[in-house]
């Protein structure tokens, strides 16, 4: 009997060892065996913590409908625009997955944000939104992670090191990756670089080096004195800013290393010396008669202004001023606008910075955030719509690029894109630096994004409208907006 137990052993043993072994095979070369829940990878995933992963099976017998949320984007050359891009990458998708559908719904980019964080907080997501990423929601626990699609040589061109890490950097938390990365932007001052040299401004180095409150505010004496005893409507104001909403001070603050009006611990960020800086800077510049007046209404003279060369420097503006420009070259180029570029030359600048400090790149990074379900089950259609999201980040990518100058993230796509990006090489190249070092500022909190927002809009943008009427002085701001703070804002200590 003891040499019985002793073959069973044995034979025990060369199953275990054999299993051991096809197991270590499988894993290393996952293809030799069909995707499902007892593929090693997956058993390997499920242990980590991704429901969500390449080896999830999907019936190709079962039907399914992917709902998308993105921009609608108000482009369109030779009757193309974003709803043939989507339909166009659907097409492509069923090329290959001819049992899925996509349906989609397109909203104006200041809605996507409010509009899918909701979604979020009732629990009805679309399977995929194409938006600003916002690290807030990964707390809904609907968002699915992503870093484990990009590992591995079946990664292919969608492994990590394929993306710009600046771009994919802000997508991470807690140790994964929560969205494709398709592209970034920035927001920038437009500057005419012939007024500026004429001004004494080393354009080019600024483009570079970037410059600060002390270099805007000498630019704008020189370009005043040029001005001495010149009738108001005649005259050439230095700087002519969006006074109409919070983006000049929001991508000062930014600029100045203050992206967020709350910190982490919900105490008030925008406050004391870095507020005051920016404030200052600003009051200084109206008192150096660098805005037309009011000020409060400049932002409507903007492009006006610009284009009949009586501004030094416009902001901020966004991609949509690169595209303008190039539209125009366009149709100069038609014999339609002969006289469009007549004493204008149109540069991007950075935003300035605090004098002794460093410039920080305005940047945002569109991406493409997947969403499962609650309940059991629906792994396999999020599955589809990783594969889909990641489809359509890049095609929506280079087509952006193309018309709305951002840059791709996937580096191949950047490559493919040069000399489109911008609407000249000078332009091109401040992109391209400015995507490959800029910081994108967002809470990781719900609750305290929730809660920027509010202080934002019922706070901050009500002072700031009074600092542009010259109602609030800039030394006077900060106490009348920790004033207007709601209970459950604490001060900055």
């Amino acid at each position: 009997m003891r040499w019985i137990r002793v073959v069973v052993l044995a034979a025990s043993a060369v199953l275990v060892l054999g299993f051991v072994a096809a197991v270590g095979v499988v894993f290393t070369r996952p293809e030799l065996m069909p995707s499902g829940p007892y593929h090693p990878r997956a058993i390997y995933c499920k242990l980590l913590g991704y429901p969500v992963h390449p080896w999830v099976r999907v019936d190709p017998a079962k039907r399914f409908t992917l709902r998308v949320w993105s921009t609608r984007w108000p482009i369109f050359r030779e009757g193309y625009g974003y709803d043939d891009l989507i339909d166009e990458a659907a097409a492509e998708f069923r090329r290959t997955h001819p049992n899925v559908d996509v349906e989609y719904v397109l909203l104006r980019l200041d809605e996507i944000g409010p509009a899918i964080a909701a979604a979020c907080a009732n629990t009805t997501p679309p399977d995929i939104c194409m938006a600003p990423f916002d690290p807030s929601l990964v707390e809904s626990g609907l968002v699915v992670p992503l870093d484990v699609f990009m590992r591995g040589k079946e990664a292919g061109d969608a492994a990590a090191d394929s993306f710009d890490l600046r771009a994919l950097g802000p997508l991470a938390l807690r140790g994964r990756v929560w969205a494709w990365p398709a592209w970034t932007s920035m927001q920038s001052w437009a500057g005419n670089a012939q007024i500026l040299r004429e001004a004494g401004v080393d354009v080019e180095r600024v483009m570079t080096l970037g410059w600060s409150y002390d270099d805007v505010l000498a630019m704008v004496r020189a370009v005043a004195a040029r001005q001495a005893g010149m009738e108001e409507r005649y005259r050439t104001y230095g700087l002519v800013l969006d006074a109409a909403s919070m983006a000049t001070l929001d991508t000062l603050m930014r600029a100045a290393g203050r992206g967020l009006a709350l910190a982490c611990d919900g105490s008030l960020a925008w406050q004391g010396a870095p507020l005051l800086s920016v404030l200052s800077f600003l009051e200084q510049a109206r008192e150096e008669r660098a805005f037309p007046e009011p000020a409060s209404r400049m932002g409507g003279l903007m492009l006006e202004l610009f284009w009949n060369g009586r501004a030094a420097v416009i902001g901020p503006v966004g991609p949509g001023f690169a595209r303008h420009v190039r539209e125009r070259r366009e149709r100069v180029a038609e014999g339609k606008l002969p006289y469009a570029f007549k004493g204008v030359e149109p540069v991007l600048l950075p935003i300035p910075h605090p004098p002794g400090g460093a410039a920080n790149p305005c940047v945002s990074v569109r991406s493409a955030m997947v969403f499962r379900h609650p309940g059991r089950g629906g792994e396999d259609a999020a599955r589809l719509a990783v594969e889909f999201a990641r489809l359509l980040a890049r095609k929506e990518a280079l087509w952006l690029a193309r018309e709305l100058c951002v840059v791709p993230a996937h580096l191949a796509d950047r490559k493919q894109v040069r000399g489109t990006i911008g609407p000249d090489g000078a332009s091109e190249r401040f992109l391209l630096a400015a995507a490959s070092s800029g910081a994108v500022c967002s809470h990781t909190s719900a609750a305290l994004a929730q809660k920027e927002r509010e202080i934002r809009e019922r706070v901050i943008a009500p002072a700031l409208s009074e600092f542009w009427k010259g109602s609030l002085a800039a030394g006077d701001f900060d106490a009348h907006v920790r004033k207007g703070l709601p209970g459950g804002a604490p001060e900055s200590r």
